[in-house]
């Protein structure tokens, strides 16, 4: 029995990757939760859905700005105490967010929100980089992305039930399960060893970061060493996170367009379902037989089963391509994570993390917006989906001619 228990899980999964996937898990869940009132907070205060969507964007945007910024901070400070700011900020967030009445309150806090999430988010991925032994590079991410995936799925459920009875109260005790759960994912960091060796002190980092460093460039620099391999991770990033995101603005709306609301649900759940499943399996295949065809297979699967989602008549085939589209999907995170930490062994990895992570912020951005202008221009929110899946396949043919990335630390 004593498998089952924590000790048989460490025996499993190392006890660094173990506490990182665990915040992860945690932040996550509470991320989620936090995610699904913010859009209902935010028509409260402002009474028009344009706006609505401009200032749930304001994280991603605050995000692209100073994402190679931080992951070359982290490179200079160290990434647990990066990751532990972060997520004592998003304590004092949720405690903050019942008492947010006004727009201006509101805005600052989504700014705030977009930094804070965004010190951990690269600190955290590029402390995996740092742990990541040669051979298990996306097994790692998998583990990771798993475990967050889990959280993602959960947490807007959670928070579903917590406002069910009072939109007012619910708002509240999201906030404070949200602070609760950050807690515990910052007491997992603080049980982890700094990866970076420094003697910088945080004023000394920034004069360094700007003088030489100079701010982007440095980071910029590092990922243009890694040549077409890196193009193709920052092109497909973007790629899969504009799907990501056009799949969670559009998807929905099938419920004002004759979909049972009940089956709606079942179709967005599908399209998380397969990261939980297979990011651990995959991560491992990946390692094993190598990230570039792995990537290929998920470009041409996703890029197939959105076509035909698309063009689906009936709900059974939506939830059946949603599931085998994000399946693709699932086999291409992984791959990209790994792929990215055995190019940068020479590399300051919270700089390149800091630009992989604007690829997918940009993605974030722009899917839903061209997305919405696709829909509103055909008059069908179907065809989006349609035109992202010609882009995958076109991305996946691109991809198996550039010749082979080569790598010395694992199958690539």
């Amino acid at each position: 029995m004593r498998l089952l228990g924590l000790q048989g899980v460490r025996s499993a999964v190392p006890k660094p990757l173990l506490l990182v996937s665990l915040a992860a898990f945690f932040y996550t869940l509470g991320n989620g939760a936090v995610w699904f009132v913010l859009p209902i907070k935010a028509e409260a205060l402002l009474k028009n859905l344009m706006l609505v969507g401009l200032i749930v964007a304001v994280p991603n945007a605050v995000s692209l700005i100073f994402d190679a910024s931080i992951g070359g901070y982290s490179d200079r400070v160290g990434r647990k105490k990066l990751f532990f700011v972060g997520l004592l900020v998003m304590v004092f967030l949720g405690l903050l967010l019942p008492s947010i009445y006004s727009l201006p309150a509101f805005i600052l806090f989504m700014v705030v929100f977009g930094l804070a999430n965004q010190l951990i988010f690269i600190s955290g991925r590029a402390y995996l980089m740092d742990i990541a032994p040669a051979g298990k590079t996306s097994s790692y991410f998998g583990v990771q992305e798993a475990a967050a995936q889990i959280g993602f799925a959960i947490g807007p459920v959670v928070a579903g039930v917590i406002v069910a009875d009072s939109l007012s109260i619910g708002i509240q005790n999201t906030g404070l399960l949200y602070a609760a759960l950050c807690l515990v994912a910052l007491f997992c960091v603080f049980l982890l060893k700094e990866t970076v060796k420094t003697n910088e002190s945080p004023l000394i980092a920034v004069k360094n970061l700007i003088e030489k460093d100079k701010i982007l460039l440095r980071s910029i620099l590092d990922f243009k060493q890694l040549k077409s391999a890196g193009l193709l991770i920052l092109v497909t990033t973007f790629v899969i996170t504009s799907a990501d995101g056009l799949i969670w603005a559009l998807e929905p709306l099938y419920a004002n367009r004759g979909v049972d609301s009940a089956a709606v649900g079942v179709i967005l759940f599908m399209f998380v379902l397969p990261y939980i499943l297979f990011n651990v399996p995959l991560g491992h295949f990946a390692d094993k037989h190598g990230k570039k065809k792995l990537i290929v297979l998920g470009l041409f699967l996703s890029g197939v089963f959105l076509i035909l989602f698309g063009y689906s008549g009936s709900e059974l085939t939506m939830i059946a391509t949603a599931f085998i589209a994000t399946t693709g999907l699932a086999c291409i995170r992984p791959s990209l994570g790994g792929l990215l930490t055995d190019l940068a062994q020479n590399k300051q990895k919270g700089g390149v993390v800091g630009i992989w992570d604007a690829a997918e912020d940009l993605g974030y951005i722009i899917g839903p917006l061209t997305g919405g202008i696709i829909a509103e221009f055909y008059k069908d929110i179907s065809i989006p989906f349609v035109f992202l899946g010609i882009i995958m396949l076109a991305l996946g043919v691109v991809t198996l001619i550039l010749p082979a990335i080569k790598s010395n630390t694992s199958v690539a």
